[in-house]
C-alpha cells in the first residue's frame, strides 16, 4: 500500500497515511482534528534499483543512460512548437 500526504486546511498540518490505492482520497479526514476539509498533496518518492548487470558481467548502480536502451530512438522526441506555430 502506497503512502498519501494531506494537508489539513483547518488546523495547517501535513500528515502521512499509509492507504489502499483504491480509497476515495477526497473523503480522507484529518488524522490530528478529524476535519474532512484536507487536501490531497502531490509527493515525491525514490526508489533504490541494485546494480544490474550491463556489457561483460560490469555492475553500475544509478540511472540508466541512452547508451544502455535497446532502442536509443525512443528518446528521439520532436522539437516542441509554440502553439502559434500550429496550422488550421
Amino acid at each position: 500500500m502506497p503512502l498519501y500526504e494531506y494537508f489539513c486546511e483547518d488546523c495547517q498540518k501535513e500528515f502521512t497515511l499509509l492507504q489502499s490505492a483504491s480509497v476515495n482520497k477526497a473523503e480522507t479526514p484529518c488524522s490530528e482534528c478529524s476535519s474532512a476539509n484536507v487536501r490531497h498533496q502531490m509527493s515525491t518518492f525514490t526508489s533504490k534499483i541494485p546494480g544490474r548487470a550491463i556489457s561483460n558481467s560490469v555492475q553500475k548502480a544509478g540511472p540508466v543512460t541512452a547508451d544502455e536502451l535497446p532502442n536509443k530512438n525512443v528518446l528521439n522526441l520532436p522539437i516542441p512548437r509554440h502553439v502559434s506555430e500550429y496550422h488550421d
